[in-house]
């Protein structure tokens, strides 16, 4: 009887941390804060090479159909890096957020600090060529 509760109760507990259904991105500053949106080819957060600068009109739009993805959180595992095709988030102050579909990353002063969440690599993907085929 015991082992089936403590069984149960650690169902519960992995259930609620890995969570049922994905949210949006959840940016580190308001939207009105953002200096300009890239979407880039990434070697990791420092070294990446600008595919294309999203003009005003383009990340109004941009910034609409992304917040339509869902992220998932996921609290285990040794962090990953940004790599490949990757949009870059740039704040007023400097600070920019790196997001790929396998993981995201905040920039600041040349920090990195990880950002656990993911997404549909076939949705990612299929947003940042509409606007590079643009």
């Amino acid at each position: 009887m015991r082992k089936t509760i403590l069984t149960t109760i650690l169902v519960l507990i992995l259930l609620t941390f890995m969570g049922c259904g994905g949210k949006t991105y959840t940016f580190n500053y308001s939207l009105d804060k953002i200096e300009s949106i890239e979407i880039v080819s990434a070697e990791n957060s420092l070294e990446f090479t600008v595919i294309k600068k999203l003009s005003e009109t383009e990340q109004d739009v941009f910034l609409e159909q992304f917040q339509e993805i869902e992220f998932d959180n996921y609290y285990f595992g040794d962090p990953m890096s940004v790599s490949g095709d990757a949009v870059k988030i740039t704040y007023r102050n400097g600070e920019y957020e790196m997001i790929s579909c396998y993981w995201s990353e905040f920039v600041r002063d040349g920090e990195v600090y990880f950002i656990r969440k993911s997404c549909d690599e076939k949705v990612f993907n299929e947003l940042l060529s509409n606007f590079i085929d643009n």
